[in-house]
């Protein structure tokens, strides 16, 4: 019985470090944007029902930059949206301009330009887990971060500083 209970607790303890791992990495790695960006991908949590049919309220969708020049008219792309607020958006490119001097210009439906440095990637070729946002959003929270993370590892420490000491009484009662 003690061995089942051992390999249960070693399993919580391993899905918990994994997760804090992933939480911390996703943290730390939030461009201006507050997108995850780890190497050519992005991670996004969709906080809203605006991009139905295609993504839902709490989907994570990693997705990857594509090369300037890959896009063409047509792709659905996630973009930033810089006016008075960035926001990440999700729009179909209906023109695509190239100019010399400078990047190319991606037109969406809703008549935005937007250069490469502010596209995200292709919708088409990510990768989407659905209603694992909204538990990621919690985790991410200052408080989520805090109760879930941070007061657990303190926890842990304390425990096994406490265990290494009453492990040394017994030794030196010995």
């Amino acid at each position: 019985m003690r061995k089942i209970l051992n390999f249960i607790k070693g399993i919580i303890i391993s899905v918990w470090v994994l997760v804090a791992i992933v939480t911390t990495v996703l943290l730390i790695t939030k461009n201006e944007f507050f997108v995850s960006e780890l190497g050519k991908f992005s991670v996004i949590i969709i906080g809203d029902e605006k991009n139905e049919p295609d993504f839902h309220d709490g989907d994570v969708v990693i997705i990857k930059k594509s090369a300037e020049g890959s896009y063409n008219e047509g792709d659905k792309v996630f973009f930033y949206l810089t006016n008075n607020e960035t926001v990440v958006n999700l729009a179909n490119i209906k023109k695509i301009v190239k100019h010399d001097f400078a990047e190319d210009s991606y037109y969406f439906s809703q008549d935005v330009a937007v250069g490469h440095k502010d596209m995200i990637g292709k919708a088409s070729g990510s990768i989407v887990y659905h209603k694992v946002g909204k538990i990621l959003k919690v985790f991410e929270s200052s408080l989520g971060f805090m109760f879930f993370i941070i007061l657990p590892t303190i926890f842990a420490i304390v425990y096994e500083i406490y265990s290494i000491i009453e492990e040394a009484k017994r030794e030196d009662e010995e």
